[in-house]
């Protein structure tokens, strides 16, 4: 019996020296990019929905995708950021970093006076582009 065990784990550390640090989980179609069809269809932005408090940063990830689903690569110079307090369109309550020429940005809503409801945007290829939005609750 014991050396049934000793077999098992000889096998299981074997597998996971071949493996790497990834173990066994494989990579899924989504987390690859689609060198084939790279015509955009739309973006998307996560977390799609979140809640942070006064002064909290949280990062959002914009995301490029074909007909197919799949993920393409972008141009991050074609990447713009912004935000918006729902209840005050002309309010800049947060800071947001970068605005452009990154997949990533930093939200962070800055006044303790204005909690309630903001939108974080993603936009690619100017207005003639695609955007994408957040939404993210202030407390």
């Amino acid at each position: 019996m014991k050396k049934a065990h000793v077999s098992l784990l000889i096998i299981f550390l074997i597998a996971f020296l071949i493996t790497g640090c990834d173990g066994f989980t494989p990579s899924t179609p989504a987390d690859e990019y689609d060198e084939e069809n790279t015509v955009l269809a739309y973006i998307k932005v996560y977390p799609s929905q979140t809640e942070v408090n006064v002064n909290q940063s949280k990062e959002f990830t914009m995301k490029a995708y074909n007909s197919d689903h799949k993920l393409i690569a972008v141009d991050v110079s074609q990447v713009k950021w912004s935000a918006r307090y729902t209840s005050c369109y002309a309010c800049l309550e947060w800071k947001l970093s970068p605005t452009q020429g990154s997949t990533q940005t930093t939200f962070t809503p800055t006044n303790p006076e204005k909690k309630g409801k903001y939108e974080v945007w993603a936009n690619y290829g100017g207005t003639e582009g695609k955007w994408a939005k957040a939404d993210v609750d202030v407390y």
